[in-house]
């Protein structure tokens, strides 16, 4: 269904491309500009579902919502109180967003140099054009500064939603909806790829939990002011640069813990380039053989995330295909890399009947956690995969899980038979 409805995501990123011309053009002559304070309106419309959501969630997503609400809030009050003043902050904070984002973009594309990577850096240019534009006064003098810059974020997402209405129609009849999310990645284009696989239904269901384990370079979760140490790279207790590692477990059949078979060298002379996502940075690899043999010989996972009611039967066809490979890259196909491309593939088609609802669409565009597992799917994309990003992306799957998954009895989703709620995160002890 979703490839015969790629010009539906088209002509949404069409209208929304147009909208986004519209403020900028209004934005900047005089007599069609509209007042910002028209702007506030559906930003504190969104504060107030999220302060109400927020007040009934659990801790961790009452956090979130919170949070959200108090941003929008700030927002809209510079917007209505200070107007001008507002139009400069507006203006240096989308610019520095967009100059921060297109220079992410090309040093990842410079650096781990994936498939296409010079054309990325062509996008981060225009992007970082576009984000210089917004420092500049010119032409409305800050005075139309929040209607342009909101159409400016407008194109851009929409340019975003163009490619992946063409993503979406380029897929080849017998591949997984989950290669749309394959970006940048030319081994996932192969013939033969986990990623091609269609998910698996047969008779009768079988659902069942999904364990993602991780281990931290530092033996606890990172907090979030600490990024890099958190999703790239820090010293363990012996004072090696480390990643951490991260493994995926389905019992009782299903173990998938990718290592390289060989130390790869670390040393700063020689990392750089073994960053580099080609052919010649491929190693050979192994796959430990299950969680409590590992743990034995290492030391048991720092943290834990349960999810329950996965697609089991498309996670042992993934792994399966995967399995038959055991070539280990740092940046293309490492440990973080296979569980996460093992998530995708189990939850696929998890929402399809419920997704036909406008109403649904509205809450999950709404959900906090949705657009942080786009922002790290986004990142994890532009460089690669570590274990902390995949922590945090395996939390946000989680509790959308949570939240929206439609069951049978008509309900929200329910605690697993193990006791264990839907998507319950579980630190480990050593």
């Amino acid at each position: 269904m979703v490839r015969r409805k790629w010009w539906l995501v088209g002509v949404v990123g069409l209208l929304w491309m147009a909208g986004g011309l519209f403020f900028v053009v209004t934005a900047l002559h005089d007599d069609l500009r509209f007042s910002s304070t028209y702007f506030a309106i559906p930003l504190l419309i969104d504060a107030a579902f999220s302060a109400v959501s927020g007040l009934s969630a659990p801790s961790g997503r009452r956090f979130l919502r919170l949070g959200k609400a108090a941003v929008l809030v700030v927002i809209v009050l510079l917007i209505i109180e200070a107007p001008w003043h507002s139009g400069i902050l507006v203006g240096f904070l989308v610019g520095t967003l967009l100059v921060a984002d297109a220079a992410w973009r090309a040093s990842s594309a410079y650096i781990v140099r994936f498939h296409r990577w010079r054309l990325s850096i062509v996008k981060a240019f225009f992007e970082f054009l576009i984000g210089i534009w917004s420092f500049v006064p010119w032409p409305s003098h800050w005075q139309g500064e929040v209607g342009a810059d909101v159409g400016t974020l407008m194109i851009v997402s929409a340019f975003g939603l163009c490619g992946l209405a063409l993503r979406i129609r380029r897929l080849p009849p017998d591949t997984s909806v989950a290669m749309i999310l394959a970006r940048g990645r030319a081994r996932d284009l192969k013939p033969g790829s986990p990623r091609r696989i269609l998910p698996v239904r047969g008779e009768g269901p079988d659902e069942g939990d999904v364990i993602v384990h991780v281990w931290t370079p530092t033996g606890s979760i990172v907090p979030l002011h600490r990024g890099v140490e958190r999703y790239v790279a820090a010293r363990d207790e012996k004072g090696i640069v480390s990643t951490g590692h991260a493994a995926l477990e389905a019992p009782p059949d299903v173990y998938i813990s990718h290592y390289p078979a060989v130390e790869i060298d670390r040393a700063p002379s020689q990392f750089a380039r073994a960053l580099r996502a080609t052919a010649d940075n491929d190693v050979p690899g192994l796959f430990k053989p299950s969680y409590a043999e590992e743990s034995a010989e290492w030391c048991a996972s720092t943290v834990q995330v349960r999810l329950a009611g996965l697609n089991r039967r498309a996670l042992r066809a993934f792994w399966q295909a995967y399995g038959a490979d055991t070539t280990y890259n740092l940046t293309d196909r490492n440990c973080s890399s296979a569980v996460a491309s093992a998530l995708d593939v189990a939850i696929e088609g998890r929402f399809a009947e419920a997704a036909r609802s406008p109403a649904f669409l509205l809450r999950l565009l709404c959900a906090p956690e949705l657009w942080i597992a786009g922002l790290l799917r986004r990142r994890a994309a532009w460089m690669a995969w570590t274990p902390g990003i995949v922590l945090d992306y395996a939390r946000a799957v989680g509790a959308l899980i949570v939240q929206f998954e439609p069951r049978p009895d008509g309900g929200r989703a329910h605690p697993a038979a193990s006791g264990h709620p839907a998507a319950a995160i579980t630190p480990s002890g050593d």
